[in-house]
């Protein structure tokens, strides 16, 4: 039984209609060399970032707290988030200069 999109003649269908299937376009769309490649950058960069950033943020405030007494949020926050801020620039950019070496 035909549902209503694939019901009556065949010029009369939906585009990117195919066996009670619809598509986005004329074709199934399957991931390109570049977008593998772009996902795998991503993932690489999110998953560092989760490795390196807790227990950094960890330390610092043991840093913050324990070690410089600090007492303000404002300023303990604000000291862990501009030192890892500069970890996070230079991880993402050694990552990034990896994945254009590995293409290049």
């Amino acid at each position: 039984m035909d549902s209503a999109l694939g019901s009556g003649p065949l010029h009369l269908r939906p585009r990117g209609y195919h066996a009670n299937k619809i598509f986005l376009g004329d074709t199934k769309h399957i991931m390109s060399k570049k977008s593998r490649t772009i996902h795998k950058e991503t993932f690489t960069t999110v998953f560092t970032g989760l490795l390196i950033n807790y227990p950094l943020n960890l330390i610092g405030l043991f840093v913050c707290i324990d070690i410089l007494k600090m007492t303000s949020a404002f300023h303990i926050g604000t000291t862990i988030t501009a030192f890892m801020t500069c970890i996070a620039y230079t991880r993402v950019y050694l990552i990034r200069r990896y994945f254009y070496m590995e293409k290049h």
